[in-house]
């Protein structure tokens, strides 16, 4: 197999529930609890605050360590350069374009997708542990090589 088989389309990326992000969530909640607590703020505004992070916090874990919520992704598949589809765990498939917002690093990746029929922007966060260790590889090399032609702004 050479390795322009290996990088040819589609290209299907199961993902998993990541406990690095899920353990930096938690870490970031409980700090901002400590936080809420610890400024002297009237009682009103601190309760506001904190229902504000407990819904937060209940949307997070339902869709990044649950994998329950109606926008968590189950599926990607890189159709071509400019086509992907999302499938939820509730089984719907999405057809989307990645926008420039998007981000790869070694240790994260983060895909923005706009659903072709238009609608609210599709965030994916992908971490290391959330694939096995070469797709991860390749899915970053893929948006690194093929990143400046596939990125656009969708409006």
């Amino acid at each position: 197999m050479t390795s322009s088989e290996k990088f040819a389309v589609p290209f299907r990326i199961t993902l998993k529930t990541s406990f690095i992000l899920n353990g930096a969530l938690l870490l970031l909640y409980l700090g901002a609890l400590y936080w809420l607590w610890a400024f002297d703020l009237n009682l009103l505004i601190r309760l506001v605050l904190l229902a504000a992070l407990m819904v937060g916090f209940f949307n997070h874990t339902r869709q990044y360590l649950f994998r329950r919520g109606q926008r968590a992704v189950a599926n990607l598949v890189w159709q071509d350069q400019e086509q992907w589809q999302l499938e939820t765990v509730q089984g719907e498939t999405i057809n989307a374009i990645l926008l420039s917002s998007s981000f790869v690093n070694p240790c994260l990746i983060v895909l923005n997708f706009k659903p072709v029929t238009g609608g609210r922007m599709w965030p994916v966060v992908i971490m290391p542990d959330s694939l096995d260790s070469t797709t991860f590889r390749r899915l970053s090399m893929k948006l690194r090589l093929l990143g400046g032609e596939i990125v656009t702004d969708a409006v």
